[in-house]
């Protein structure tokens, strides 16, 4: 509705209703039947002191038209392009802006994701770890001592990428998240 005003001032309201302003700011009525002039005119709002009437812009037009204020917001916003009361470019970034909001709720609740799967596989290598470690102590299993290696790689990869994903900074969310994709450490 501000966006309207913004575009439609009273003077213009006033002018478009055939109101005829004196040089002290008061013109007849546009809700009773006025003999001599008795509603006030200010920069922003009318105002009449015999009945008690007034308003802005919007006010005047639908007054002057005979309409309620909603169909004369519809009625002005018609006039000049708005699509549900919000004007065309202003359209367009709200759209923008709804969409950037739905790819980041999105993209969170994919970092949100990741994370508790890194966990459970974070918990399922310290799992394996226990396994194998016994093995490795007797440094007699040579395939053990390889697994273990490799365990130990994939727990410090997803250690690091766990500690991406937990950040403050969304770049290194973002970063973690790419980075346990590219290692292929989510499925």
């Amino acid at each position: 509705m501000q966006a309207i005003k913004n575009l439609y001032s009273l003077q213009e309201a006033l002018q478009e209703a055939g109101v005829k302003v004196g040089r002290n700011k008061k013109a007849l009525c546009l809700w009773h039947n006025d003999g001599s002039p008795s509603m006030h005119v200010y920069r922003e709002k009318v105002h009449c002191f015999a009945c008690g009437r007034g308003g802005d812009a919007i006010d005047v037009f639908a007054a002057t038209n005979g309409l309620e204020t909603k169909d004369a917001v519809q009625a002005l916003a018609a006039r000049f392009g708005f699509q549900s009361g919000v004007p065309p470019g202003m359209q367009a970034r709200l759209d923008r802006q709804r969409r950037r909001a739905q790819n980041e709720r999105e993209e969170a609740k994919n970092i949100e994701s990741a994370y508790w799967a890194l966990c459970r596989l974070l918990h399922r290598l310290e799992d394996s770890m226990k396994i194998i470690l016994p093995d490795c102590e007797a440094m007699e299993n040579d395939l053990a001592r390889d697994a273990a290696a490799r365990v130990a790689v994939l727990l410090s990869d997803v250690e690091a990428v766990l500690d991406g994903l937990a950040s403050e900074n969304q770049q290194e969310r973002r970063l973690a998240l790419q980075i346990a994709k590219e290692r292929g450490l989510l499925t």
